[in-house]
């Protein structure tokens, strides 16, 4: 008699030690250190388009987005290749803005104009030059309008351009032909938001 007893309270505690262990074998209640994501269960986008947000991490802001971002401007665009006006689009514009104009100057050459465009549609979410539409270009630093390609002086240093997309509010009434300058500040008169990216180029 003395022995059973003896093996069931040895029995006993080794079935404690079993359940105490923390092996990974056993599934605990969760505690003060669990950590809870949170997601958009009905995975829909938001009114501006932009990706689903996740609990505690706000979305992208206002960007604009190049053919070369991360590398030199390349030749076809520029006054040494096809002086091709490259593909420009946007994401997350605010949802109040009406449309988009973006403007193009050389940050190495006291701001010489490169294009400056009004009447881009936000919803559109890229402009693709020569495609027609309500665009409205302006007369650049080189008496043209539309586009005018990177042309630094030879053996100089690169050129940084820099390509601003604003979002404004109202649409412009900007006459066809109109000098940049003014153009320009009836952009930023409008403007409720704005977004950069700088491309460079030498030659």
């Amino acid at each position: 008699m003395r022995r059973t007893t003896l093996c069931l309270i040895v029995l006993s505690a080794a079935l404690t030690v079993a359940c105490d262990t923390d092996d990974g074998r056993y599934l605990r209640p969760p505690g003060s250190g669990s950590t809870t994501t949170t997601t958009n269960p009905s995975g829909s986008s938001g009114v501006d388009g932009s990706s689903p947000s996740t609990a505690g991490v706000s979305p992208a802001g206002f960007q604009i987005a190049l053919p070369f971002a991360g590398r030199a401007i390349e030749r076809r665009y520029t006054c040494d290749g096809e002086d091709l006006a490259p593909q420009i689009s946007w994401l997350n514009v605010p949802g109040d803005t009406r449309e988009l104009a973006v403007v193009v100057i050389d940050l190495d050459a006291d701001g010489f104009v490169h294009w400056v465009a009004t009447g881009l549609d936000p919803e559109a979410l890229s402009l693709l030059p020569g495609v027609g539409g309500s665009v409205v270009e302006a007369v650049n630093s080189s008496g043209s309008v539309g586009w005018s390609g990177p042309c630094p002086r030879r053996r100089q240093e690169s050129h940084r351009y820099e390509f601003t997309l604003y979002a404004l509010a109202q649409p412009l009434d900007i006459a066809p032909r109109s000098p940049a300058s003014d153009v320009i500040e009836a952009i930023e008169g409008g403007a409720i938001d704005r977004t950069s990216a700088i491309g460079e180029y030498d030659r």
